[in-house]
């Protein structure tokens, strides 16, 4: 994918057999990413500068940014990428076939690690086939160390840093880590749309609407919600449109329609419907009862 794209730019170097690396930046000029890999390559960038941007086919949306690795598989499926130009960094392109003896090789070396490329791949693919590690104590630790070396050895450093993220990656441990992170990640999410759903109450909100700007998939998104809030989004909404309709209805001197368009309704009528449902009783009849005595 970006390893296609970038064949004749930047400056590339064969660091071992099977896994090369290219120390790259893009300013201005249009980008128009091919959107697979070929099969049993991986690639892995590391971003200096900008951002990228994918679209899997669920419409969720992977972004990688400044010291962040984007991870990339032939498992990957996606329907569109864009690039936040000045886009700068190193990316590491792997062959796994080509690359085998020489990951066995460095295993040997350190005594005997097992590299589990099976496992790895099962990560990858439970996660759309590509994913964004960082930030986390070793992606700042690995870009700190990177921008200590002179500009010869980065792609030396990226490639190694890319085998020891294998290694993690193999590691039970490490996934379940990952996966708890990934779930604090959607939390962090959901409750951000939360609070936008309360500031904009007056606005039609649709679930592909809420999960788009979440990042999540529909199913994602809603089977999240209902977990961490206890109700369905639509449900959720709607009670919370009533009780600030209520709350407007006793502090405030807006006329029962002009709460209505307050909360997202675009008539009077069936905003009393839907407080009736909720209270038990009309707008108006509300108000009165919760007056002055």
């Amino acid at each position: 994918m970006l390893a296609e794209f970038l064949e004749g730019r930047g400056n590339w170097a064969q660091v071992m057999p099977g896994a090369r690396a290219c120390l790259f930046s893009l300013h201005d000029e249009p980008v128009s990413l091919p959107l697979r890999l070929e099969p049993l390559h991986f690639e892995a960038l590391f971003c200096l500068a900008g951002s990228i941007t994918l679209t899997r086919r669920d419409n969720t949306i992977l972004t990688a940014s400044v010291r962040q690795v984007l991870l990339l598989t032939d498992l990957s499926d996606l329907s569109g990428a864009s690039v936040d130009a000045p886009l700068a960094g190193i990316l590491v392109a792997v062959d796994a076939r080509g690359a085998r003896e020489s990951l066995q090789t460095i295993c040997d070396l350190l005594g005997g690690l097992t590299l589990d490329t099976g496992r790895v791949r099962h990560w990858m693919a439970s996660r759309g086939g590509c994913a964004v590690e960082g930030p986390t104590d070793w992606s700042r630790a690995a870009f700190a160390n990177l921008g200590c070396l002179p500009q010869s050895e980065r792609a030396r450093w990226c490639v190694w840093k890319s085998v020891e993220l294998l290694y993690l990656l193999c590691n039970p441990k490490e996934q379940e880590d990952a996966t708890l992170a990934l779930e604090r990640e959607t939390a962090r999410r959901l409750a951000e749309i939360r609070r936008y759903m309360e500031e904009h109450l007056d606005e039609p909100l649709t679930i592909p609407f809420l999960s788009r700007r979440a990042c999540l998939s529909t199913t994602t998104f809603k089977e999240g919600f209902r977990r961490l809030y206890g109700l369905p989004v639509h449900t959720w909404l709607r009670q919370r449109r009533m009780e600030r309709a209520a709350e407007l209805l006793r502090d405030s001197s807006l006329s029962v329609l002009g709460v209505a368009q307050s909360v997202g309704y675009g008539s009077a009528s069936q905003f009393s419907a839907a407080f009736h449902r909720q209270y038990g009783m009309t707008p108006a009849k509300y108000r009165k009862m919760s007056g002055p005595a």
